[in-house]
């Protein structure tokens, strides 16, 4: 049974070092994707549906887009994606500040309006691949380099955790050989 716990604690610790891994990986290949982004080719854009939608932290909320962007030749490229505008209200959350259906009508309005003129930034190899133009421009592969970076580090040392924790490699490392202290002769003294 303690066997059984310990490779599941090492289980656990290497799938949560795996999601770090993979978490980190995928953020900084979006964010060579954002740098590559700035040599793309501005293309005008539609959007087909856009929502905003309040997002909760601890201490404020703040608001979020989603918005699906068609583009290309007869508007068969789709481009889904979700972001905080810029300029967005930032709310305390004690007390919660109630918003009329009218306010969240005009925002979504000028936000959804704002980002569908900016337009998208598609790769000319891959049309299947876009980015929000204010994205590219703003440079927001800075913190995403940044947070891909960090949880590849992160995902490194949970995994290197797992590994030296499972069964195995713990009982080697704790069985070392002992070497029994041989008599000492000091002859010095003897005589």
């Amino acid at each position: 049974m303690k066997f059984a716990l310990r490779c599941l604690r090492a289980a656990v610790i290497l799938f949560f070092g795996a999601l770090a891994l993979l978490s980190g990986a995928s953020g900084i290949v979006n964010a060579v994707i954002l740098l590559r982004a700035q040599a793309w080719p501005h293309v005008p854009s539609s959007v087909e549906q856009c929502e905003l939608t309040r997002r909760y932290g601890k201490s404020r909320s703040t608001w979020e887009a989603h918005a699906v962007f068609r583009y290309g030749a007869g508007q068969s490229g789709q481009y889904d994606t979700t972001w905080q505008p810029v300029g967005s209200p930032v709310y305390e959350r004690h007390p919660d500040p109630e918003v009329s259906v009218e306010q969240i009508a005009a925002m979504t309005a000028t936000y959804c309006a704002a980002a569908a003129n900016d337009g998208l930034r598609v790769s000319p190899a891959f049309p299947g691949i876009a980015r929000r133009n204010e994205a590219v421009v703003t440079g927001t592969w800075r913190s995403e380099l940044g947070f891909g970076v960090l949880f590849l580090l992160m995902g490194l040392m949970l995994s290197s955790v797992g590994i030296a924790l499972l069964p195995w490699i713990d009982d080697r490392k704790r069985r070392k050989p002992t070497r029994k202290a041989r008599p000492s002769r000091d002859r010095a003294r003897r005589s």
